[in-house]
């Protein structure tokens, strides 16, 4: 009986293993479904707003992807959501959370405020086109992450061969991949592709046609380097891909993610654009003191809301403290939290989740790039508004080559901002920043950065 119970026991075990294979062999080679989005860039609703029209609710419109379902139900910039699908939406979390449940031909309702007067829309959910690229072939594939899947894709050049491959990291906002458009992202991608270059993006968690993958609003820094991690390996294992010459370009946030991938994975170089190198609390308050009055504001009185910032950016960045219980500790820290980082309560701090900040301040970059023994290209904008000199970028120079000697280079864009975008001066930079002109931003990108990397990915290839 003992022995018939154990023989049945092992097949039982068996027949599961089997199966737990087919179930797993089934679910990666299931494609990612094309999903549906609104195709909007929101904003918080500033507190003025909602007093002068007297709102409870409402997110305001700041870009309109063309071609999307936003654009055909003629939602315009500048214009208030207050609703869609009878659901109030105040966050951009919100509008993530709608985009998840559209599906191509779905009916669609919104209210909105234009000019002072509601508005109530109605049509069809439009499904987001593809990318196409003249000179490559445009792959929509996915990623593993955990329990679920990850968007990829990735443009190869049309000629024969394995090619050297470039992975792209963003900067830090809840940006799908499917809305560069003709942005100065979407120029630079195509720019390094034209030139023979596999360039792979992956969307984030919780956004574009991901599957089972946590929300990017919810999500700290370290699951989003797991994300760009994920995406990495399966870079280096395309058929198409040199693995011994894969790249990464970190811009802005992303070059926060770079020397951290770097430590852990064999590159043949990192890049960085519009990168902080010090703990964040250090790097924000120097920011802070210099943005303010380049936008007009006077001195003296930015010099008193930045002695509160110093205490709200302490009990936050030093201390862990919960935005919550910072506000609570005094109304003019609730008003610094409001007006400076978009924090109206809850874990939304400066538009993501507030740990991933924290757990941004508390990475040792001095560390990350100690041991990355990979060559490196440290660019700086001349006119960066958030970059506001060039220090923290050549201090990621010498720290590198003091513990690699020759491997990394610093490089200035001359008249270059923040956004990869041509600009007379950092004074017209702001205002141009202000007026988010998408005709302006395609037409001065600046071309020179495609030209220069790819010299120094050359050179670098070379030795």
């Amino acid at each position: 009986m003992n022995t018939f119970l154990s023989c049945n026991l092992v097949q039982l075990g068996r027949l599961l293993f089997i199966l737990a294979i087919l179930v797993a062999g089934q679910a990666e080679a299931q494609q990612l479904k094309r999903k549906a989005t609104l195709g909007l860039r929101t904003a918080i609703l500033p507190d003025s707003l909602a007093r002068v029209h007297q709102l409870k609710s409402g997110i305001v419109v700041t870009r309109v992807s063309p071609h999307s379902t936003a654009e055909v139900l003629g939602i315009k910039e500048g214009d208030i959501i207050l609703s869609v699908n009878k659901q109030a939406v105040r966050t951009p979390e919100d509008v993530a959370s709608v985009n998840q449940l559209l599906t191509p031909g779905q009916t669609i309702t919104s209210q909105l405020l234009r000019d002072g007067k509601k508005k109530n829309i109605k049509g069809k959910v439009v499904a987001k086109p593809l990318e196409t690229a003249e000179k490559a072939d445009v792959v929509y594939d996915q990623a593993p992450f955990r329990n679920g899947q990850l968007r990829t894709i990735t443009y190869t050049p049309k000629t024969a061969g394995k090619h050297p491959a470039i992975l792209f990291i963003p900067g830090f906002p809840c940006q799908s991949i499917d809305d560069y458009g003709t942005s100065p992202y979407n120029q630079l991608i195509k720019g390094w592709s034209d030139l023979g270059y596999v360039v792979m993006l992956v969307e984030k968690p919780g956004l574009g046609d991901n599957v089972n993958t946590p929300s990017c609003f919810d999500i700290d820094l370290s699951t989003e380097i797991e994300a760009f991690e994920q995406g990495l390996l399966k870079l280096k294992q395309l058929p198409q891909v040199n693995p011994d010459n894969v790249f990464i370009f970190g811009h802005s946030m992303g070059g926060i993610v770079a020397p951290i991938l770097s430590q852990k994975h064999s590159l043949k170089g990192v890049m960085v654009y519009g990168s902080p190198y010090r703990p964040w609390f250090e790097f924000a308050t120097e920011m802070f003191r210099f943005q303010a009055p380049a936008t007009g504001k006077d001195y003296v009185a930015h010099e008193e809301t930045m002695r509160q910032m110093h205490h709200v950016m302490y009990r936050f960045f030093v201390l862990g403290q919960h935005p919550d219980t910072i506000a609570a500790a005094d109304p003019a820290y609730k008003k610094i939290l409001q007006e400076e980082f978009q924090h109206t309560g809850g874990d939304m701090f400066w538009s993501r989740d507030y740990r991933y900040w924290q757990e941004i301040d508390e990475l040792n970059l001095t560390k990350a790039w100690a041991e990355t023994d990979e060559q490196v290209l440290s660019i700086w904008g001349e006119y960066d508004f958030e970059i506001v000199n060039a220090e923290d970028h050549k201090r990621i120079v010498e720290v590198v080559n003091h513990y690699h000697p020759g491997h990394a280079t610093f490089l200035t864009m001359p008249k270059t901002n923040h956004s990869l975008i041509l600009v007379p001066g950092m004074a017209e930079g702001v205002v141009q920043m202000n007026r988010r002109d998408l005709n302006y931003n395609k037409a001065n990108f600046n071309k020179n950065l495609i030209t220069e990397t790819d010299a120094w990915m050359k050179r670098v290839m070379k030795k």
